[in-house]
């Protein structure tokens, strides 16, 4: 039974990424480059499902298929550097790579607590680097994207793994 269900997704997940519909990513890119306002909506941890966060994506530059830029938040004064890329079928991921700024929500938990756990619960846990924004794809118009958030890590316990949807548009 397992053997059906692994032979299905494959089969379904590579005829849906290799649709008829390619992209000029590198043009794509170059459209990414401005500002985006966006909002992210938590379904887990347990404690974060319902939570939202108004956020920003400034991106700056890009080079063939790849952008780069930060992200801001409206409840918090952390912003993250950003990188990411667009494939030519219109499919759109980014990360979260590292602080820009650090306004200490999450490395200040870390510092002061002897209790490394509770810097890995919500709200604490939203401000770490990593988080990836995926399962995007431009469509109609390339100035609005919805997709997916998760930070993976196989180290993080399934209550402790961030994940939500989001979506965006360039202003």
């Amino acid at each position: 039974m397992k053997y059906i269900y692994l032979t299905f997704i494959l089969i379904a997940s590579s005829t849906y990424r290799c649709a008829d519909d390619v992209v000029d990513c590198t043009e794509a890119s170059i459209n990414m480059i401005g500002e985006w306002s966006g909002t992210i909506n938590y379904t887990n941890p347990y404690y974060a499902n319902g939570k939202t966060h108004n956020f920003s994506l400034i991106i700056n530059s890009s080079n063939d298929c790849t952008f780069k830029g930060f992200s801001t938040f409206e409840d918090s004064n952390t912003s993250f550097n950003v990188s990411g890329s667009i494939d030519i079928y219109g499919w759109v991921s980014f990360i979260e790579d590292d602080y820009k700024f650090d306004s200490g929500e999450y490395l200040t938990c870390v510092n002061f607590e002897s209790n490394n756990n509770t810097c890995e619960t919500w709200p604490y846990m939203r401000w770490k680097e990593g988080t990836k924004y995926e399962e995007t794809r431009i469509k109609i118009d390339p100035n609005i994207l919805t997709g997916k958030i998760h930070r993976p890590s196989s180290f993080e316990s399934r209550w402790r793994i961030l994940r939500g949807d989001y979506s965006m548009s360039k202003i």
